[in-house]
């Protein structure tokens, strides 16, 4: 191969004379973002200058076979991941609904996005051996009211009044993804949603990082008023925001029945039997409670002051109310394991670590004793 090195780089030859191992510029991208580092990170822990790491992400150079074994090292990942001919799923900043734009910084919006790529072609992988839900999310559009929205999709998805039972679950029923990962931000990003290039169904990243179930339900049916509601994103925008929370309220606790159940005073222990029965937190009940006029705007300052005096804004008790784990994608891998749809298959194929695959798939380890009865005779 005629090929140029040069301070550590080895320039790329033109095309026809590229190896069929050739390098992936974009592999090493996304390896850099979901690892949370930037350019100039990778490039001190690696021994190289960070010019060297923009051009071989921009393709202009490609690392020495030495160069490339620190970095898969560094990035934790083989270093069949960096090889060409596996097309990257990407996400894009303006087809992703990020719940604030303020909390987060750029390198942890770009690491929750690349979690979302590596999950989108986890998802592609499985869908070639098992057939997931029908997609049955109505794209309505921004001239619909968020609570009308949320009222015709009740009526789409024929729920029964009362409580949402399980909304994780009943999401996936309905032909979205939802992964319960980590993605680097800790408890700076909740959730976030996003159609990826080349996916036919839509993503929902809750962070498991966020302890509290009851927050994790809201933001999961904040997220589904996004993609309901916004079909361009706009990360951030305020408008966006508060129709999503508007979507989510009406959603969760339906106008016409929560309205006769909400005190017309600071009562939080009639507070935290609805919030035991509808899932929903006690603040989310507090704003709930102003919107429909069940209290005014000074009960609702007073009600938020003792909330915050309680630590309740932060970790609400949430008795035993139990967390929703998806289980959509662990169930098509157990359904395709007979026709070799396993974890580490997905691994391979995707040349990604098993503990990456295991953490987008949602998985949950175990690890109490198994009791096993043997039948008498």
């Amino acid at each position: 191969m005629d090929a140029r090195r040069d301070g550590g780089l080895l320039a790329v030859p033109p095309l026809d004379e590229a190896e069929p191992t050739a390098f992936a510029p974009e592999r090493l991208t996304l390896a850099r973002e979901r690892s949370g580092l930037t350019k100039r990170d990778l490039a001190a822990q690696v021994g190289v200058t960070a010019a060297a790491i923009t051009q071989f992400e921009r393709g202009q150079a490609r690392p020495s076979a030495e160069t490339l074994t620190r970095l898969a090292a560094r990035l934790g990942f083989p270093l069949g991941y960096f090889v060409a001919g596996r097309p990257v799923l990407p996400v894009a900043e303006e087809a992703t609904h990020f719940r604030s734009l303020r909390t987060t910084r750029v390198y942890e919006r770009r690491q929750a996005r690349a979690t979302m790529s590596h999950l989108a072609e986890a998802v592609r992988v499985i869908q070639t051996v098992v057939r997931l839900p029908e997609l049955r999310l109505p794209r309505l559009g921004e001239e619909l009211e968020p609570e009308e929205a949320a009222r015709r999709l009740r009526a789409e998805w024929d729920l029964p009044a009362g409580p949402v039972h399980h909304l994780v679950r009943l999401i996936e029923a309905n032909g979205a993804v939802v992964s319960m990962a980590r993605f680097g931000a800790g408890e700076r990003i909740d959730a976030f949603s996003c159609r990826p290039a080349g996916l036919d169904r839509p993503l929902i990243c809750l962070s498991r990082d966020r302890g509290n179930p009851l927050r994790r339900r809201f933001s999961a049916a904040h997220e589904l008023g996004h993609l309901l509601l916004h079909d361009e994103a706009s990360p951030g925008d305020r408008a966006h925001e508060q129709e999503a929370n508007r979507f989510a309220a009406e959603f969760l606790t339906p106008a016409r029945e929560i309205a006769g159940l909400l005190p017309t005073r600071l009562d939080f222990a009639c507070l935290l039997e609805i919030q035991r029965a509808w899932g929903v937190s006690v603040q989310a009940l507090l704003r709930r409670s102003r919107e429909l006029e069940r209290i005014g705007d000074e009960l609702y300052r007073k009600g938020m002051a003792t909330l915050t005096r309680l630590g309740w804004r932060r970790d609400e008790p949430t008795g035993e109310y139990p967390t929703e784990w998806p289980a959509l994608l662990a169930e098509a891998v157990a359904l395709g394991e007979e026709r070799g749809l396993t974890e580490p298959t997905i691994a391979s194929r995707l040349r990604l670590p098993l503990t990456e695959v295991r953490e987008l798939l949602s998985h949950v380890s175990d690890d109490r004793p198994r009791l096993r009865l043997v039948p008498p005779g």
